[in-house]
């Protein structure tokens, strides 16, 4: 009996190699993540042709030992979604030693992962937030209070007054949303149909879309039922989500909002995501995409790579998506150009 047969039900993908460099073990699960059917005795080298560091790594484990493990392989383009991939010795036969590679579709480790890491992005704007609120809403109070004095003293100055208060009062309001860390007082949940919201947002970016020659493609789901949830705050996600992808599409390009049903398992530490069923919208730029250094750091407060942006959009969209139970991803449109920002909200 061949050693490596209990391999073939595995359910990651198994492939083994010989020192000559060709396939003695394939089971069907690496068939399948790799979409190919394999005749025995094939070569790393042609099996591997779009992916030559896989046979790179093979190669270094029979001269050199050295084993390999890469969390964000990619077995080509048209795989959306990225793996793991193992290459470490293994015995097989008798006497016989060959090269082990491991494929290993890892999306929910990988994505919690990632929720973890915006957790303490949110937790550095709480603390961020905190300071704020002790070093700049008193002496503001200071302020205020002095024009108001001067105002009533001197007529005069009676419109620098005035100005000084309303600018004191707009840092206050700003310091006051970013203090927001529970549910928005005098806000109420009602129900609310999600076209509405990214049609009205649409319609504010008419003149910028207009401007730039970008046409809006709709992909809306009729079938969507009406959500519950704080429509101030949750347009204000959209307006942020819609205005980076405009800010993001070149002109005469195209900005798709695609909305359906999802039942996928999206992986999240939220206390408030209860699972089920969840509806997906999609913000689909055109652009050049993501950077993948500015990937690793999105959603970390006052961090931006836009002159006059403030680096707190996302990270408060962040949080309001979180407070109605879901969650928000942006990524690469790895079907496309462009990035991809998608939004998963419970139906409930």
């Amino acid at each position: 009996m061949n050693p490596l047969s209990i391999l073939a039900t595995f359910p990651h993908g198994v492939a083994v190699f010989d020192r000559d460099m060709r396939a003695v073990f394939i089971n069907p699960a690496f068939c399948e993540m790799f979409n190919m059917s394999v005749s025995p005795g094939v070569s790393a080298d042609d099996l591997f042709s779009k992916t030559p560091e896989v046979p790179r790594h093979i190669k270094e484990l029979f001269t050199e030992g050295k084993t390999h493990i890469n969390h964000d392989f990619r077995p080509d383009a048209t795989v959306a979604r990225a793996m793991a991939l193992y290459v470490y010795s293994v015995d097989y036969g008798e006497a016989e030693r060959g090269a082990c590679v491991i494929c290993q579709a890892d999306e929910g480790k990988r994505e919690l992962q990632s929720e973890f890491e915006k957790e303490d992005k949110m937790a550095m704007l709480s603390m961020i937030t905190a300071g704020l609120a002790h070093e700049i809403k008193n002496p503001l109070s200071g302020i205020k209070g002095a024009a108001q004095l001067i105002s009533k003293e001197s007529s005069a100055y009676a419109d620098l007054c005035k100005l000084i208060v309303n600018e004191t009062d707009r840092i206050n309001s700003l310091v006051n949303e970013l203090m927001d860390v529970k549910t928005p007082g005098g806000q109420k949940k009602k129900k609310t149909n999600i076209h509405k919201i990214l049609d009205d947002i649409l319609l504010l970016q008419q003149p910028e879309l207009a401007r730039r020659k970008i046409t809006v493609a709709r992909d809306f789901d009729p079938s969507l039922p009406p959500i519950t949830v704080f429509e101030d705050r949750l347009k204000q996600t959209f307006i942020n989500l819609i205005k980076n992808a405009v800010e993001s599409t070149g002109h005469n390009a195209e900005l798709r909002v695609k909305t359906r049903m999802s039942l996928e398992q999206t992986p999240t530490i939220n206390p408030k995501g209860g699972g089920g069923m969840m509806m997906s919208v999609e913000i689909i730029d055109s652009g050049k995409g993501i950077d993948p250094e500015i990937l690793k750091h999105l959603f970390t407060p006052f961090n931006t790579s836009k002159k006059q942006g403030t680096g707190l959009g996302l990270v408060i969209s962040l949080k309001i998506v979180r407070d109605h139970g879901g969650t928000l991803v942006l990524e690469n449109n790895h079907s496309g150009k462009g990035a991809v920002a998608r939004v998963l909200l419970p139906l409930q």
